[in-house]
Formats: structure tokens, sequence, C-alpha cells
């Protein structure tokens, strides 16, 4: 079957204006954004980065501007009756980058002088924050409107250099000093949005913004980015059909494909599941399944802080949080998992009780890049070394021939480095076999929680469940007898996959595998 790509797919698309204008599919969140922008004056809302936050700010900037025009046959048409024209003023901090000496001035210069223009002012030699006072005061009187602003990406230069302290610092107090403006000038201000990865707090950048409402975790406004499972049904009929042709599956099996992929986020309780709308807008370009969002820029020093935070592993894949964890937290102060939420690497899985959430990785994209990146930090070989040993490990396993893939492992393991403490050998240890274990592709759970203790990792694979337990410097023996004493095995005995029961032992001399056994 012959494919061409339908032009109406908006996978590039970050303009309202552009994407009615020239016919590009428009899921509509407008219904949401009427009930947001005439029942708030100052919002904050938190998603991951490529989540459709530059979209929704550029559409209710038409939406201020009264551009009718664009809003003809959405929820907005029907729902707004006055139209009213304000001027806005919309600041993104997107294109900042550390890696260039740090423009931070030069892009709050830039868009300044845009402005200053636009409303006769002239600047001098003023300070950003005297500037951006005077911008709105001139806005709101040349005008006679209630102004409104907009900032996109407000914590994007604080994020860039979070492991450039000095720099961090210098930048904290440059836009706090502008934000404090949204709070002083209150009264010439109809309404404000900032968007963001991070959740700084108040205190740190918004000096003291006690109006600011933070939408991120509320189950209103859930859907606002990204897209829900009904509005991928009811827009992307002919991306999905695509799909299915290309992997020779039905329709409800390339659905089922997409979900795994690229589904799992939620952000509220009770709230549906979302779908991160880069990867699945690319996969319907590109009629593949391909790691999107994950290539299209993580960033290494949120590996390096992962990295050497520790026994994190296991969080990833269970970890329970209070709220406050993850939504009223400096991210340059923030531990790995709380780092992994605001940065879309975990989301919530289940609400425990009030005020404490579940976390886990989303999705299969998110799952395999992360652990692929974590690779070459942890392994330190390259991704064809890496990818031959997993699939002959995994190969192994699958046949239950375990003295052949622990052998295997143990040759692999033999190459990597180990630059820690002799009392973090074994943490490392463990980190090192369950990240080879995940890029094998099965099941891998560390610390696997029972009704009698944690099991170190558990492996459900095709064939064969493995329930593996670790000894430093003991015996394969006394690993097994633990497994038997706690009955880890119980929990699994209506499961029609056979329990192998393996002991493993390593040694913080040699710093590999000594030894292992398993229960006949």
């Amino acid at each position: 079957m012959t494919w061409k790509r339908p032009r109406s797919l908006p996978h590039r698309q970050q303009s309202f204006e552009s994407l009615r204008s020239l016919g590009y599919i428009y899921v509509d969140k407008t219904e949401l954004i009427h009930n947001l922008v005439t029942t708030s004056k100052c919002v904050f809302l938190s998603r991951p980065r490529r989540f459709g936050k530059s979209l929704l700010l550029s559409t209710i900037q038409a939406y201020f501007e009264g551009r009718r025009e664009l809003f003809k046959g959405l929820a907005m048409e029907r729902l707004e009756t006055e139209w009213p024209v304000h001027p806005v003023l919309k600041l993104s901090l997107a294109t900042y980058r550390a890696d260039n000496g740090g423009n931070l001035e030069d892009i709050l210069d830039v868009q300044f002088r845009y402005w200053e223009r636009q409303y006769g002012i002239t600047a001098g030699n003023s300070d950003p924050s005297s500037r951006f006072r005077d911008i709105i005061m001139a806005a709101h009187d040349s005008t006679g409107q209630t102004v409104v602003v907009l900032v996109d990406e407000y914590d994007h230069p604080l994020v860039e250099t979070m492991h450039d302290e000095e720099r961090r610092e210098a930048h904290r107090l440059l836009l706090k000093s502008v934000y404090v403006n949204i709070k002083d000038l209150d009264r010439y201000i109809r309404f404000t949005m900032l968007t963001g990865v991070s959740r700084f707090s108040k205190m740190t950048i918004f000096s003291g913004l006690n109006n600011l409402k933070d939408i991120s975790l509320n189950r209103n406004y859930a859907a606002i980015c990204g897209i829900t499972d009904s509005e991928l049904l009811e827009n992307f009929q002919q991306g999905i059909e695509r799909l299915a042709d290309e992997y020779d599956t039905d329709y409800d099996g390339a659905v089922a494909l997409l979900k795994t992929n690229y589904d799992g986020y939620h952000f509220a309780r009770r709230s549906s599941d979302i779908y991160n709308p880069f990867s699945l807008l690319y996969a319907f370009d590109d009629g593949e399944f391909g790691s999107y969002w994950f290539q299209s820029g993580t960033p290494e020093s949120l590996v390096r802080q992962i990295r050497n935070g520790g026994n994190f592993l296991p969080e990833m894949f269970d970890e329970t949080v209070e709220e406050s964890i993850i939504s009223n937290i400096d991210m340059s102060q923030s531990t790995p998992i709380a780092l992994l939420y605001q940065t879309g690497y975990l989301t919530i899985k289940e609400f425990e009780q009030p005020n404490l959430f579940r976390l886990g990785i989303p999705n299969l994209e998110v799952r395999q890049g992360l652990f692929n990146s974590l690779a070459r930090y942890y392994l330190n070989e390259n991704p064809i070394a890496i990818s031959r040993n997993v699939r002959e490990v995994r190969k192994l396993l699958e046949e239950r021939r375990i003295d052949e893939a622990m052998e295997r492992l143990r040759t692999f393991m033999a190459g990597i480095p180990y630059e820690f403490a002799e009392n973090a050998v074994e943490l490392h240890y463990e980190n090192n076999l369950f990240i080879i274990f995940v890029l094998v592709g099965v099941d891998a759970r560390p610390e696997w929680h029972t009704s009698q203790g944690r099991i170190d990792l558990l492996l459900r694979m095709r064939n064969y469940i493995y329930v593996i337990e670790l000894k430093r410097d003991g015996t394969p023996e006394e690993a097994l007898e633990q497994i038997r004493e706690k009955d880890y095995s119980r929990q699994f005995m209506g499961d029609p996959r056979p329990v192998v029961e393996l002991g493993v032992t390593f040694s913080t001399k040699t710093r590999n595998i000594t030894a292992w056994k398993v229960r006949e």
C-alpha cells in the first residue's frame, strides 16, 4: 500500500495561527482554555518538555488578541460571546542555551526592544526589571486595556545551568527581578500564565506571588496538554490505519502499540491516560514507532545527576512519594526521583491515599531510552557491544541455559570500570546488573515487594520467572536459603511459567560475579 503523508499532521507546529490557517489537525483544547481564562488570573502549569505548552500559550494569545476567525468550528466559538481584545506580552525563554555562554540578557533585550518600539518607549540604560515594568504600563496606557503576560519555559535558563551554581544563581536573581512586576503591577494585568518543566518555589523565584495558581496537578486541567484516548481516536484515524498497515496488524492492534509506546502519563487524581503528543505525531508522520521524544533532547546533565543519586533504580519502578516532593521543590535541590518526575521520565501511576503518589515509568519509549542512556554511563561500553551482550544473555535465559548466561554476564562485567568507594560496590554492582536486565527487554524489577520481604531482582520472561537473590562476599547457598525462608516464589504459583530460584554472589575484591546456584 502506497502511503502519502497527510499534510494536516501538526507535528512541527507551535503556532496556533499557523496551525489553523494552514488547515492542520487541531486537537480542540479550547473548552479547557475558556474555563481557565475566565476563572483564573495568574496561573502556572508544569509539564515535561515537548508536551504542547508552547501551542497552549499561542492559543491563549490568539484568544486574548480577539482572533475569532481562528476559532471557527472549535468549542471556543460557542463559549465566547464578547471576544475582548487585550495587549499580549508573550515571552519565550526556550531559546536559551547554556553551552553558548549563557545569553539570557540578550534574549530579554531582543524581546524588550520589540515591545519598546511597539509602545514608543525609550529604554535608555534601564535594568531589565525596570524595562519590563515600563512595557507593561505602556501597553496598558496606550490601549486602555489590561495586559496579558505569557511566559513560555520560564525556568529553562535555570534548568540548563543546573550544574553551574554561580551562573544559575545569577539567572535566578535576574528572572526574579523581572517576574516581580507581575505581582507589583497586578492592577494593570488581566491574565498571566507561566509554563515550564520544574516547580521552583515561590520564595525562590516568584518573590511572594501569592496569587499564583498552580494547575499542574489540577484534575480539571489534566488534559490541557497532551492527547487523551478519545482525542486520539477522534482525530488520528488515518495515522492509526497507516501504522496498522506498516506493522501488519489491525486497527486495535495499532492503538495498543501506540498505548504501550507513548501513553501512560497522569497529571491528576483519576485523570485519563495522556499520550506524549510529540512522539505520537512523529510516529504517524514516519509510519513507525521510534524514540522521538527521548532522542529529541535528553540532557546529559540529567543522566549525570541520576547516576550520582545512589540507589534510585528500584524507586523508578515503584516509589511512593508525598505530593510536596513533586509539587513544591526547587529543581536545583531535588532528588533524582523528583527530577525524573518533573522532566517526564516518571509519572503518577496511582494515588495510594491523600497526598501520596506512586510513581513509575510512563511507557516503553521512555523506559528503553532512559536505560540506554544510563548504560553508557554505568557500563562504559559502546552501544553495539552492549546490545550484542544483552541479546545473548536474553537468549540464554529464555532457554534456561543459566550457566552460559552467567558466564556471559561475568565476562561482560569484567570490563566495566568501578570508580566507587568500597562500601558502594554492592550498590553499583546491583545497578549495573539491573540495567543489563532491563536492556535485555524483560520485565525486570529490583527489590520486588512480597509479604515476607523484598526480592533483590525479579525477571518475568516469556518462558520463565527468575527470582534472584544477590549476596556480597557470601555463598549462593545463603542466597537460596533466604529465598526459601522468605518463600519468595509463593506469589507466582498461579503463573503457568516455571519459577527459577537463582542465588548469585559477587566479590568486593574482584568486583564481579563469583558464583551462582539454581535451586533444583
